[in-house]
């Protein structure tokens, strides 16, 4: 789809799940957004600087549905939920934290600190039953404050229902997060649309756009109802006030801030959204289904321990091998970029692969399947 307008460590490269491939637009990015005005202007660069997170923000917006304001700037992932979760209202009968044993492990220690707080953890089973919307039944009653769901999951490549996750929380008086950092840039994302109350997703996987260009999106009503407590002076509605006795929450998503933000990674996360956006989300959501289907139907079923149901898997795949060590060597010397994750193989399919990746990445491990 687009092989051109990317930097490649290995020749077919399926580690997008990981860190997405490098734009070869990323230095000019970083060097016109964040290097070259701090050289030239010193300390008047800050309207430059802000004007970069601008652009961030409009470029980021439209791979995952949502307004641009509604955006905010984020170090990581943990980051920003450990943001949101400090910043609920507190609520007395509602108690539990709902979450699955699926969700990143990153998720489950910033949520675990909420025991601190008074809060219980429900973890529900993971696996195919993720994507049936009645599996999250628990999530919806009376004595929960929170639900967060992954847009997709490592370990199984599985979406689950997000709308209908956010729509049954909303009815329920429930907060809902989204965790998008394994969907956002490889499949379709409306968070206007689905609403839930929070989203927080990575720049590093499918949106190829590096570490530390993390972001917390914030719906505005829910924004408006919440206090954080991470604030600097760029959570302040007034940032030049300077005022030490006097604060009010910035509006919107704009109050999770906090101090003074991070310019540099995303300078440079701008390159993936103009090549992502060229495209389009879900021109490239049926370009990776394609080659899905391609590398399906060329396996045997068995050796998938990821979801291979159309419709309700993202871009990542685990296939289950004899041997490791043996097939890491023989997929390194095809030059095939990859990792492991739970004793199998794990790949990914993005924009820039194609039919001779798959074709090469077939060739390469069939001869060490099991079974």
């Amino acid at each position: 789809m687009d092989r051109t307008k990317f930097h490649f460590p290995a020749n077919h490269y399926f580690l997008s799940h990981s860190v997405g491939a490098q734009p070869k637009g990323f230095d000019a990015a970083l060097a016109a957004g964040f290097a070259e005005p701090w050289r030239k202007d010193g300390a008047a660069v800050w309207d430059t600087w802000f004007k970069t997170l601008d652009l961030f923000r409009h470029g980021l917006a439209p791979l995952i549905g949502s307004d641009p304001q509604d955006i905010c700037p984020q170090s990581n992932v943990s980051s920003g939920l450990s943001k949101i979760l400090l910043s609920l209202p507190e609520r007395a009968r509602r108690t539990k934290i709902v979450l699955s044993e699926d969700d990143f492990p990153t998720v489950g220690f910033v949520l675990t600190q909420a025991q601190r707080l008074g809060y219980e953890l429900l973890f529900l089973p993971g696996g195919e039953r993720l994507a049936d919307p009645d599996t999250w039944a628990p999530a919806f009653h009376d004595d929960v404050q929170l639900v967060l769901a992954t847009g997709v999951y490592s370990n199984s490549s599985i979406m689950p229902p997000c709308a209908e996750i956010a729509r049954r929380a909303r009815e329920r008086g429930v907060f809902s997060v989204l965790d998008i950092a394994q969907a956002a840039g490889s499949v379709p994302i409306h968070l206007n649309e689905w609403a839930p109350d929070f989203a927080v997703g990575t720049s590093l996987k499918y949106l190829c756009g590096g570490a530390g260009a993390a972001f917390l999106w914030a719906q505005k009503d829910t924004a408006e109802r919440a206090a954080p407590m991470d604030v600097g002076w760029f959570s302040h509605q007034e940032p030049f006030e300077f005022d030490i006795h006097h604060f009010e929450y910035a509006p919107g998503a704009a109050r999770y801030t906090g101090g003074t933000p991070s310019i540099a990674p995303f300078a440079g996360a701008i390159a993936g959204h103009e090549v992502l956006n060229t495209h389009g989300v879900d021109k490239i959501y049926a370009h990776n289904q394609a080659l899905l289907s391609r590398l399906f139907s060329a396996l045997p079923a068995n050796v998938f321990q990821s979801t291979t149901v159309e419709g309700a898997r993202g871009s990542g795949v685990l296939i289950k091998v004899r041997n490791l060590v043996e097939v890491a060597a023989d997929l390194k010397d095809a030059g095939i970029g990859h990792d492991s994750r739970l004793g199998v193989v794990r790949v990914s399919i993005h924009l820039y692969n194609d039919e001779e990746d798959i074709d090469t990445l077939v060739a390469s491990i069939s001869p060490h399947l099991e079974g």
